[in-house]
């Protein structure tokens, strides 16, 4: 079993990411509505308020798409459907990071 984390910047990639991982039997995540630290720190403190030329103006949200899959071939097939969704001509900042688990799984199966 695998913890797996997709941040992207546009909604629209997030989108895809998100019906991309229901279509391949992922059932279990959460999207969590983020900021760049790279832009908090810009913005928030006046110390670094140069900053706010490479975070590229204005404040812009991040998706954190948290994933448990349960195979690794699933896994496999997960990490390429991304690399195609995120790769070619877009403009997209966005990593992915994925970690074996020790446990986990639905609440409703602890009973």
């Amino acid at each position: 079993m695998y913890f797996m984390i997709v941040v992207v910047q546009r909604e629209e990639t997030a989108d895809e990411i998100i019906t991309g991982l229901m279509d391949l039997g992922v059932t279990m995540s959460a999207v969590v509505e983020a900021t760049d630290a790279l832009e908090i720190i810009s913005h928030h403190v006046p110390l670094f308020a140069g900053f706010r030329l490479m975070a590229g103006g204005g404040i812009t949200r991040s998706r954190a798409i948290l994933s448990i899959v349960e195979h690794e071939a699933l896994l496999t097939r997960l990490k390429k459907f991304i690399g195609r969704t995120i790769s070619g001509t877009r403009e997209e900042r966005g990593f992915y990071v994925v970690t074996p688990m020790v446990e986990g799984g639905p609440l409703s199966n602890l009973i």
